[in-house]
């Protein structure tokens, strides 16, 4: 048996780790991208979850909305024309809140419904991305592009929830905004876990921790 090469140096390991996973890549791509498809379609127990979870959180929302949707239309029905695109305005009273809070809760479970599946579907897009030859990375805004949008959701219900807070305390209400933030938390963690693989430990690192079910939205890790 030949002897195991040894590497004097930490960065001469270190390329040699890279070098190794990266082949592991090259080799196992079209079976990476198999699994990709197959759990995308399966029902698989962190899905049922999530469906569970976008079930739960509607049913909060809607019963937080109950007692104030008719004044929360009135009010918000004349201010519509106005600051409608003002990211940085604060709600000044709980209907505007609760009406925020349905807003985002609808728009966020119209783009995403599952975050697992969501962060899935992202992932097989940007492998796919990558060119064949390994000479350029894949684009990584197919990752980026979808966080921006998480986070815009996510601090526009923050506002809302803070003011929630203020105006009613630890409340159905505020529970009902902290259902949709902890749900917008979770895709967004998801997302930045991929990112961060992507972008210090490169492509060899992402397919690893992907063919060993490290990643949090495999484990479907909640925030």
């Amino acid at each position: 048996m030949p002897r195991p090469i040894i590497h004097k140096t930490p960065e001469a390991k270190l390329a040699a780790a890279h070098e190794k996973r990266r082949s592991y890549y090259a080799r196992n791509r079209d079976r990476i991208l198999k699994n990709c498809r197959e759990l995308r379609s399966s029902n698989s127990k962190e899905s049922r979850e999530a469906r569970k979870f976008s079930r739960d959180l509607s049913k909060a929302v809607a019963k937080a909305l109950h007692r104030d949707e008719d004044e929360s239309e009135s009010n918000t029905g004349s201010e519509d024309s106005q600051d409608s695109d003002d990211d940085e305005s604060q709600p000044d009273n709980l209907p505007e809140c609760l009406h925020i809070v349905k807003e985002i809760k609808d728009e966020m479970l119209a783009k995403i419904n599952d975050p697992c599946t969501f962060v899935h579907g992202i992932l097989c897009a940007y492998i796919k991305n990558m060119p064949d030859d390994s000479s350029t990375k894949a684009d990584i805004s197919i990752i980026e592009t979808p966080m921006a949008d998480v986070q815009k959701l996510l601090n526009h219900i923050i506002a809302a929830q803070d003011q929630i807070l203020n105006f009613c305390g630890v409340s159905p209400e505020w529970h009902a905004a902290d259902s949709v933030s902890r749900f917008l938390r979770t895709v967004l963690a998801y997302l930045e876990d991929i990112q961060f693989l992507v972008l210090f430990g490169g492509i060899p690192d992402l397919t690893l921790a992907h063919s060993m079910g490290e990643l949090m939205y495999q484990k479907g890790t909640r925030i």
